[in-house]
């Protein structure tokens, strides 16, 4: 398994990525669909994970992300989606979001060649890769694992995609939470307002530490 952030540099890694021996996939070109698509490439000749660099990793990363890998062999994982729904585990035809998701080896670069033939959208949706990530994803007859509860915490803290944040990419269904008050997540739902309050709680601490 090989881990892989991808990064303009522009910002300060978390330091839960500390957990995981990871590999840079630069955009020096602010290309974000670019950088995407060449980044599928150079992933595809291992078992990947692709993460963002805007994110939480959450306590144990790496035996909790590679645990539900072992019961999805050879799927497409997407382990951040939604984020301020309650959902569960399902198989769908399409990738929300992309924060953090697992490739097996192989299927990375055909998506890739698939990808680099669809024509581009235009204005607010123009760099969101996951949209043409979608086509490909169809014309493969692929579906993607879309695993809950979220194993990433999305920083949610600026964009670089797109021209501000409304400030809703952040879960309260983030396993740490689940896990601090000893809730199962099929339990989760009812309790949505004390995983929301120690979100909010969670983040107001990380806004300390930078002051």
């Amino acid at each position: 398994m090989i881990y892989y952030i991808r990064t303009t540099l522009d910002r300060v890694l978390n330091d839960s990525y500390s957990q995981i021996p990871y590999k840079l996939i630069i955009d020096k070109d602010y290309k974000p669909i670019d950088s995407f698509i060449k980044a599928l490439y150079e992933i595809n000749d291992s078992d990947a994970v692709l993460l963002e660099d805007d994110l939480i990793l959450c306590k144990d990363f790496v035996k909790k992300i590679e645990e539900v890998i072992f019961q999805y062999p050879d799927r497409i994982i997407n382990f951040f989606w939604h984020p301020t729904f309650y959902l569960k585990t399902v198989e769908c035809p399409i990738i929300v979001y992309n924060q953090c998701t697992y490739y097996p080896k192989g299927i990375a670069k055909q998506l890739a060649d698939i990808m680099l033939t669809v024509p581009r959208n235009e204005g607010y949706r123009a760099n969101m890769y996951s949209l043409i990530e979608n086509v490909a994803l169809k014309k493969l007859g692929i579906k993607v694992i879309q695993y809950r509860p979220c194993l990433v915490q999305h920083l949610d803290t600026d964009t670089i995609l797109f021209e501000k944040t409304v400030g809703t990419r952040r879960s309260p269904y983030f396993i740490d939470y689940l896990d601090e008050l000893g809730i199962p997540y099929k339990e989760a739902k009812a309790h949505r307002k004390e995983l929301i309050n120690l979100m909010k709680k969670h983040f107001e601490e990380l806004t300390r530490q930078k002051i």
